[in-house]
């Protein structure tokens, strides 16, 4: 056996060759593949080059193909139809049928604002789908989703986090409202917010820093009592004393249909945030995360 070189020959010379082997005729072969006469010769005149054989030969009955040329006819014809069938094998996600797991990283917004309605969607589009969510942290996710080890990330990133190398979507743009347990004779402003004292939420530590440099715009410092990694406690905590803290509205509000709490919104356009969807575009046109996707976007309570 004769090492080749498959550099030297392209697809479109094997579709040249496996039209003139199926019609015996230039002129048929540049009509079945769209292509002028001169091309089609042209390209026959490559292959004969490429495979040092002259492979097709004037005849009574058209072009005779050559013994080297039989010998490569099934070949190429099979590498043709298998290159086809690839092709024309578009990727699908069935919903209803899959049996897949995503695994997502997410902040405490969305445990809390956007899991039920998404959890609700898919328990009744797709029961076999089930989801895996670990803590948002400080990390820039590259390598952890071009791995696949992570599918998506869900949270309000500042954008340092994420690496400019992802595909982003913004889901939500959201507000603040400051939580409290005990009602406020007037709706808080500046000069209260110095007056009051805080919890700190370190998962949502990035607009507490907001919170805090805008605060020193107006002249205010904020007292911090307590810090807690997430916003469990809070509801307890608030209930108990006269602690407050400054929490996104989805969340607050959440808070305050439970007895004896109170949301008061901040109407300070500094003050927003947008929960960031992101992926590697390694994964931007798998079905399934583009459904887990349209999920997400649809059960977001603000467009971005």
């Amino acid at each position: 056996m004769v090492d080749f070189d498959m550099s030297r020959l392209d697809l479109n010379l094997i579709k040249v060759f496996d039209a003139l082997m199926a019609t015996r005729s230039v002129s048929e072969a540049a009509r079945l593949l769209h292509l002028s006469q001169s091309t089609v010769s042209h390209a026959l005149a490559r292959c004969r080059e490429q495979l040092a054989d002259p492979l097709f030969v004037p005849g009574r009955q058209g072009m005779q193909p050559t013994p080297r040329a039989q010998d490569l006819a099934p070949a190429f014809h099979q590498a043709l139809a298998t290159i086809n069938q690839a092709l024309s094998q578009v990727p699908r996600f069935d919903p209803a049928s899959s049996q897949r797991r995503f695994t997502l990283a997410v902040g405490s917004y969305v445990d809390m604002v956007l899991l039920p309605p998404l959890m609700q969607r898919l328990m009744a589009q797709a029961p076999g789908v089930s989801l895996r969510l670990t803590v948002l942290g400080p990390s820039d996710y590259e390598q952890e989703l071009e791995r696949g080890e992570l599918d998506l990330v869900v949270g309000f990133t500042e954008p340092a986090h994420l690496s400019p190398k992802l595909d982003q979507q913004p889901l939500v743009t959201e507000s603040v409202s400051l939580l409290s347990g005990r009602p406020l004779a007037t709706k808080p402003d500046p000069a209260m917010l110095g007056t009051l004292q805080y919890i700190y939420p370190s998962d949502w530590g990035h607009s507490q820093l907001l919170l805090d440099s805008w605060l020193q715009t107006q002249g205010v410092t904020r007292q911090v009592r307590l810090q807690v990694p997430d916003f469990q406690a809070l509801p307890g905590v608030l209930a108990s004393t006269d602690l407050v803290v400054v929490l996104p509205a989805a969340v607050a509000e959440h808070y305050a249909r439970l007895p004896g709490l109170y949301a008061y919104p901040l109407a300070e356009p500094s003050l927003q945030f947008t929960l960031v969807l992101a992926w590697h575009p390694r994964f931007a046109q798998d079905p399934g995360l583009l459904w887990l996707r349209q999920q997400l976007s649809a059960v977001a309570p603000v467009a971005g």
